[in-house]
């Protein structure tokens, strides 16, 4: 499993424990057709962050949220939900989370829906090699 792979596994797993209590659904993809609220989980842009003898990937991914209504209320509550997600250390195939940060979030509002992101960057370490 790709430092990647690993990472989405154990996001999916935080995401849909940290928004259940608020029916926000998870998607893994952009869905055709949802209702809101919704979250989907970006694709990760990925570099090297290794060192002599070991394996290293930085990872930065983002959610994005939508939900509909004049104010914002339950988006902001998942808003904080979202950025107060840590990861485990220990994610699969031997990965390692050895950072984790939120590094931007964002909020609009465009016609009737509203629409956050949170993005963190993770670096993870593949231990065992």
């Amino acid at each position: 499993m790709t430092a990647r792979e690993a990472l989405r596994a154990g996001l999916l797993a935080a995401l849909r424990a940290a928004l259940q209590p608020l029916a926000v659904t998870v998607f893994d993809a952009v869905p055709v057709r949802a209702s809101v609220p919704q979250a989907v989980l970006g694709e990760p842009g990925e570099s090297d962050w290794g060192a002599a003898g070991i394996e290293g990937r930085e990872l930065r991914v983002a959610v994005t949220l939508t939900d509909e209504g004049e104010r914002p209320l339950r988006l902001r509550a998942a808003m904080q939900a979202v950025e107060g997600i840590t990861l485990s250390a220990a994610l699969a195939d031997g990965w390692q989370v050895a950072g984790w940060a939120v590094t931007a979030t964002r909020m609009v509002k465009t016609g009737a829906r509203w629409t956050a992101s949170v993005e963190w960057r993770a670096r993870l370490w593949r231990v065992g090699q």
